[in-house]
């Protein structure tokens, strides 16, 4: 009796199983949730959260949904490494989930993609695919960048890649200060050319002169031995103004030819004549 008592559940179970494989495939893993922090360096903590239904709950290998998820959470080269592990929920670490690049107003991130239909794929090449299917797009995704930022989606197959910039305060306002100001590039001939601007000396051309407001100006400028030159220009906020000066020589005014040796004993006679005269 004893004998037959025993066998009667591991009977039952055989017969569990044999109703299942002859049932087909049953949906025993579901995501709920993804939420994604993304740190400063572009790495990312992501925490994936799911449920397993059904008899087979705890007859799911674990080494298993942890080989799907890494396949399904695959962004870069760089598999996610993975943190911690129980039956609801799992943490990974993404490895350059997002570039991060200086931009004029901040920190710009760019999200990689994700494709959860790979997890999906792998584990129908699985060895467990004959009793389980499984659901691994998330109901609710969301990705939090370092300034808080969060982004929010919902039942996606896909996660796209997602673009945001964190402000630095100093660079909105360089960027501010720049379409404030203008500028002005001179192209001289000769070189070392003095500019003025409205009388103040501003510096030597060829250069660029920046910071100046935006309106109507005047350039003078001045080269010794050049005849000086006076431009008259218009500033716009944020632009460069570009102009060409050229120079030319002032000319130089000829000498009288002096008298030569014959001249010189012409006069000398002369003056011999005068003062001999003089004398009578």
């Amino acid at each position: 009796m004893t004998l037959t008592h025993s066998r009667t559940p591991r009977c039952a179970l055989i017969l569990v199983c044999m109703a299942l494989l002859l049932a087909g495939p049953v949906h025993a893993f579901t995501a709920s949730s993804l939420d994604i922090t993304v740190d400063k360096n572009g790495d990312a903590v992501a925490i994936f959260r799911f449920t397993l239904d059904g008899l087979i709950e705890n007859a799911i290998p674990q080494s298993v949904l942890q080989d799907q998820l890494q396949k399904g959470l695959t962004t870069s080269n760089d598999p996610p490494q993975l943190i911690s592990m129980d039956r609801s929920s799992a943490t990974l670490l993404l490895k350059n989930f997002s570039d991060v690049s200086d931009v004029p107003t901040g920190t710009q991130y760019q999200t990689a993609t994700m494709d959860f239909t790979k997890a999906e794929i792998a584990l129908k090449n699985s060895a467990v695919s004959s009793v389980i299917t499984a659901d691994f797009s998330p109901a609710v995704v969301t990705v939090t960048f370092p300034d808080n930022y969060t982004k929010e989606l919902d039942n996606v197959n896909d996660l796209p890649a997602i673009t945001h910039i964190i402000i630095d305060p100093s660079k909105q306002q360089a960027v501010a200060d720049r379409l404030k100001y203008g500028a002005v590039k001179v192209i001289s001939s000769p070189s070392t050319i003095k500019v003025y601007m409205d009388g103040t000396y501003t510096g030597d051309a060829p250069a660029t002169f920046s910071d100046i407001a935006p309106g109507t100006h005047s350039l003078n400028f001045q080269k010794d031995g050049y005849t000086p030159v006076t431009e008259t220009i218009n500033i716009t906020g944020g632009q460069t103004l570009q102009i060409s000066v050229f120079l030319a020589t002032i000319p130089t005014t000829p000498t009288p030819n002096a008298p030569g040796f014959p001249g010189i004993l012409a006069g000398v006679a002369l003056a011999i004549c005068v003062i001999v005269r003089m004398k009578r």
